[in-house]
């Protein structure tokens, strides 16, 4: 059987792996240092191999940001449901989490491409219930006038439009917020909260309520 590491483990492994106190520190740190990049890049730019390190965090800070930023809500989730003493690490986390995941999706029209999947899959999964059914006696000639081209078009339309103008205004919503979150001023100083955080929890995790050794 063919094996893929880190992809092989199951969900129970990977919060077993998140539930010490230094991962977790390092990982608000290493976050906290992406999102506040553009602000340590000015600051260390005088300094040649510290500027051109920061220099290449805040090119790649959009993309890269994306992944940690899932790994910052997958850990946030982790400290919340093992150790729910440590809601302040818990709410860093994924408020650092949701601020370098925006970064990315706020550059997309996230409610325009959610109705579009949305209505796609709904029509071909209505073309995958109703197919079968296009040779049966008596509905057979209406299945398969549904099933043509036209019809499955106006009827991914109807989908697209419906769930645009119902989930649309919510996730439009979400992705104002997001773009607050990942506005460079806010994003720095959620990212500095998060270093100040990620230092704590090294140090002395207890103040931010995690109880050592860590709860199973």
């Amino acid at each position: 059987m063919l094996q893929f590491g880190v992809f092989d483990l199951s969900l129970d492994e990977i919060m077993i792996y998140f539930q010490d106190p230094w991962i977790v520190g390092w990982v608000l740190i290493g976050s906290g240092i992406l999102a506040a990049a553009w602000l340590l890049e000015n600051v260390t730019d005088p300094i040649p191999v510290l500027g051109w390190i920061f220099d290449i965090i805040v090119k790649l800070g959009t993309f890269l940001g994306f992944f940690v930023g899932a790994l910052d809500i997958l850990v946030g989730y982790v400290v919340y449901v093992t150790n729910p003493g440590g809601v302040i690490v818990a709410g860093v986390l994924v408020v650092i989490g949701f601020s370098l995941v925006m970064r990315l999706l706020s550059k997309f029209p996230i409610a325009l491409i959610f109705s579009a999947a949305v209505a796609v899959f709904a029509t071909f999964t209505l073309y995958g219930i109703l197919a079968p059914y296009a040779s049966a006696p008596y509905v057979g000639e209406y299945i398969s006038q549904i099933i043509s081209l036209k019809w499955m078009a106006v009827i991914g339309f109807i989908i697209f439009a419906v769930v645009y103008n119902i989930g649309g205004l919510a996730i439009k919503i979400i992705q104002f917020i997001g773009k607050i979150f990942s506005w460079t001023p806010i994003s720095v100083l959620i990212g500095l909260a998060a270093i100040g955080a990620g230092i704590i929890v090294i140090v002395n995790p207890a103040l931010l309520g995690l109880v050592i050794p860590w709860p199973s």
